[in-house]
C-alpha cells in the first residue's frame, strides 16, 4: 500500500513539474485583445492601445495567489532577456482588491514590470479562467498565446520560444511591406 501511495504522489509531482514547464497555448490571429484603461499604483492610466507596436506579456495575477506571486521573479528575468532584442514588456494586472494592499505584496515580492489595478474586475471579457493566466498580445493587438496556469518564464526552452516567435512575426511584416 505505502508503494502504491508513493507511486501515486510521484506522479503527481511529475505532473506538476511538466505543466509548469509547458510553453504557451496559440489563439487565433484573428482575435484583439479588448482594449482597457487602467491605472498603475501611483494613479497613472494606461491603455492597451498605447502599447501596440510592441509584444506585450499580460499577466493577471492576485495577492492571495501563492503561485502567481512565485511567477514574478521569472517574468522579471523574462523582460530583462528580451527587451534588449525585441520591443517587448510585462505587465501585470491585479484583478480585484485595493493598491495599499497590493503594494504590501511587492514590497516582499519586487517586480520590474508595470503592475495595473483591475480593481473592478472590468476585463471580465478576456475571460480569464483562472489566476495566473497570461496572454501574449502581438505588436497588432491580436491575441498570439495563452497560458493558463504558472510558467517558468525565465526558462531557456520559454526564451529560446518567445525569441522564434518575435522573430517570425517581424521577419513575416517585413515582407509583407515589401
Amino acid at each position: 500500500m505505502f508503494k502504491q501511495i508513493a507511486a501515486v504522489m510521484a506522479l503527481i509531482l511529475v505532473t506538476a513539474t511538466v505543466q509548469a514547464d509547458r510553453l504557451l497555448d496559440p489563439m487565433p490571429s484573428s482575435m484583439m485583445a479588448g482594449d482597457f484603461s487602467l491605472v498603475d499604483l501611483n494613479g497613472k492610466e494606461h491603455q492597451l492601445k498605447d502599447l501596440k507596436g510592441s509584444f506585450t506579456l499580460i499577466n493577471f495575477w492576485a495577492k492571495d495567489c501563492t503561485i502567481c506571486r512565485a511567477e514574478f521573479a521569472t517574468l522579471n528575468d523574462l523582460q530583462a532577456q528580451l527587451k534588449e532584442s525585441y520591443d517587448f514588456k510585462v505587465i501585470a494586472i491585479h484583478a480585484g482588491g485595493q493598491a495599499e494592499e497590493v503594494e504590501k505584496v511587492l514590497e516582499t515580492n519586487p517586480v520590474e514590470f508595470t503592475v495595473l489595478m483591475d480593481s473592478n474586475l472590468a476585463l471580465g471579457s478576456w475571460g480569464v479562467p483562472t489566476l495566473p493566466t497570461s496572454y501574449l498580445i502581438a505588436p497588432n493587438g491580436s491575441f498570439a498565446y495563452r497560458a493558463v496556469g504558472t510558467r517558468v518564464w525565465n526558462s531557456p526552452a520559454m526564451v529560446d520560444f518567445l525569441s522564434r516567435v518575435f522573430d517570425e512575426y517581424q521577419n513575416e511584416h517585413a515582407a509583407s511591406q515589401n
